[in-house]
């Protein structure tokens, strides 16, 4: 079931539902005129349509879900309200019921033939022959959380919404010819620039700190110098493993679960084969005539084709990895047997089986004590299931992590351990659950707050208490001076580079060259490739790329290396203007853009006329658990 809701979550569906919320939220803001209504006991009430409380409540769940899917985690009541979950639900919902009664007061509709085409197209739902199929789908909707006719429903809403939107926005085929231009020159310029790279090591030897000098750098840059928090806990895994039972295993069942998985314990057939193909039937009929004479078929291949013996081997082969056509010709030949010409989408080919490996398949007793062990193991998952969801009925009575282990005879561990799963020694705590939900889980929790079963993305579970918190701290000067010290000296020699670099641009604007300058600081002049606004650059750094589009031609700057180490001074070379005649697909991209930016706003300003036209209003004391 998580693997399908996971499936579910990666869907369009998913990412369309999200993109909704987010856009809904901008589209529909709403105001506090709209939250302090009164709507009897209706959640939400858009025109002449109520939507109750448990209608808001589903749908706020199946987006909770959605989200912690995409995310990765379980949102917890306080990070949903971060997410403003309820107030994008409330939107979802008002958005769909808008759209849905102005639909049908124009007369909008959609056939259910075009629903299934809709339905049936979506690749979530289809098989390996790209069919429909039917368990997929209703597997999607047990993992989402919608009946059938929910989802039909939202579906024929969507097609009628997008036949009003799209006869709103579809005559902006274009964008403004000005703007798109102006666009397109803005970002498709490129320049070159000519630079100096005068590097840290240039300041030479730096001097040592005084006290009061490296304790100030240290304060200003205390997290490098610190120990992280740290947490002590105790936690208990829940693990198929330690909820085995050595029960007997009958025949039957054993040779059921052999049955079903005999593919797991075969080895498929191989053939060693060689191949010639021909670009028509007429030569390959003529060299299945040489071969049927007793010629060699290596030398047939070198005479008819210039093949080479490699050329032609194709080595082991299983028979699904040969062509479909090529498979029951070539898997029914004895070994040294030759195929009759074959067509295919390739040409014609002619085969030979030099080597035949049978398929060998383990029998039931070689493969027992693994069957045995995974029956159990099944088993035990489902008994782990259960003792998770008593454990947590336990915990909610008030019962400790220690009883439950005792009762459940499992082990309470204990550790230090980081943000990063890390000891106080800096080693990986051994045997912490394989799962980013745990070091969030510990690193969200308040000491000794009690402690709730969580599941895992593998499908284990895991319980938590914090019982201790030790704040990150500065770390002892003695431990840190030589590391400070050594931090100081490089920043000191940046800073002397730096003001050098301001110096040089001051020559450089009362007159003197970059050529000079380079000379006298013993280094190169180099000239750049030419470069975009936003393109990238392995010569020059971002914010070296960012003022020289800043420059006019004959000025300066300065900005600091890509490393880091040094400065970098530049100066404009050229102004290459954009030629949208060079790079038409690109220009037309742009027009696009823009069309499809307008479009947008279009459709945004007609939802916020509909929004005010038809009336929506929110009763936020049935709400206000959920903001």
């Amino acid at each position: 079931m998580l693997h399908a809701m996971r499936k579910g979550a990666s869907s369009w569906l998913a990412k369309g539902l999200l993109l909704l919320l987010v856009a809904s939220f901008a589209i529909w803001g709403i105001g506090a005129s709209m939250l302090n209504s009164s709507v009897g006991n209706n959640a939400i009430e858009v025109g002449n349509q109520t939507i109750s409380l448990p209608e808001f409540q589903r749908a706020y769940q199946r987006n909770l879900n959605i989200l912690s899917q995409r995310l990765q985690t379980r949102l917890t009541e306080e990070q949903a309200r971060q997410y403003h979950l309820a107030q994008l639900t409330v939107n979802q919902l008002a958005s769909r019921a808008v759209m849905d009664q102005k639909t049908k007061s124009l007369g909008l509709s959609a056939s259910d033939d075009d629903i299934r085409d809709v339905i049936h197209q979506q690749k979530t739902f289809q098989n390996q022959t790209n069919k429909f199929d039917r368990f997929q789908f209703e597997q999607f909707l047990r993992a989402s959380g919608y009946s059938e006719g929910e989802y039909i429903h939202m579906v024929r809403n969507d097609i009628m919404g997008r036949q009003l939107m799209d006869s709103i926005s579809n005559g902006v085929t274009n964008g403004p010819k000005v703007m798109a231009d102006a666009i397109y020159a803005y970002f498709a310029e490129e320049r070159t620039a000519n630079y100096i790279n005068i590097r840290d090591t240039a300041a030479g030897d730096a001097p040592m700190p005084e006290e009061k000098e490296l304790k100030e750098f240290i304060s200003k840059n205390t997290a490098a110098y610190s120990a992280p928090e740290y947490r002590q806990v105790n936690y208990l895994l829940f693990k198929p493993e330690d909820f085995v039972k050595d029960d007997p295993v009958t025949d039957d069942d054993l040779k059921s679960e052999y049955e079903s998985r005999i593919s797991e314990f075969s080895e498929p057939e191989e053939r060693q084969v060689q191949q010639m193909i021909f670009d028509s039937e007429a030569k390959a009929r003529s060299a299945r005539e040489k071969l049927e004479k007793g010629e060699d078929f290596t030398n047939v291949g070198k005479s008819d084709l210039k093949l080479t013996a490699e050329d032609m081997d194709l080595g082991k082969v299983t028979r699904q990895e040969l062509l479909p056509a090529l498979q029951k010709p070539v898997f029914d030949l004895a070994k040294g047997g030759i195929t009759e010409p074959i067509k295919t989408s390739l040409g014609w080919h002619i085969l030979k089986v030099i080597d035949i490996k049978p398929e060998k398949v383990k029998s039931m007793s070689e493969v027992k004590d693994k069957l045995v062990h995974d029956i159990h193991l099944r088993a035990a998952g489902d008994v782990m299931y259960k003792q998770a969801t008593k454990t947590e009925d336990e915990f909610a009575g008030g019962a400790t992590l220690g009883e439950a282990a005792k009762t459940l005879n499992l082990t309470v561990k204990t550790a230090w351990l980081d943000a990063h799963g890390m000891d106080k020694d800096g080693k990986a705590v051994e045997d912490l659950p394989n799962d980013p939900d745990f070091l969030k889980s510990v690193f969200t929790k308040e000491k000794g707050a009690e402690p709730e079963i969580t599941e895992m993305q593998n499908g284990n579970y895991f319980a938590v208490v914090v019982t201790d918190i030790q704040p990150s701290a500065l770390r002892p000067m003695a431990d840190i001076q030589d590391e400070a010290t050594k931090s100081w000296q490089e920043n000191w020699r940046h800073e002397q580079i730096k003001k050098k670099a301001n110096d040089l641009i001051n020559e450089l604007k009362d007159g003197k060259s970059l050529a000079n300058i380079a000379k006298e600081q013993g280094v190169e002049v180099e000239t750049s490739k030419p470069l975009k606004r936003n393109g990238q650059s392995t010569e020059l750094s971002a914010a070296a790329r960012s003022g020289l589009f800043g420059l006019k031609k004959g000025e300066y700057g300065a900005a600091e290396n890509a490393t880091q180490n040094g400065m970098l001074i530049f100066e404009v070379d050229s102004v290459i203007p954009a030629d949208p005649t060079k790079d038409k697909a690109t220009a037309d991209k742009v027009s696009d853009w823009v069309a499809n930016s307008i479009r947008t706003s279009i459709v945004a300003e007609y939802e916020s006329y509909l929004q005010k036209e038809i009336g929506i209003s929110v009763k936020e004391r049935l709400l206000r658990e959920y903001y």
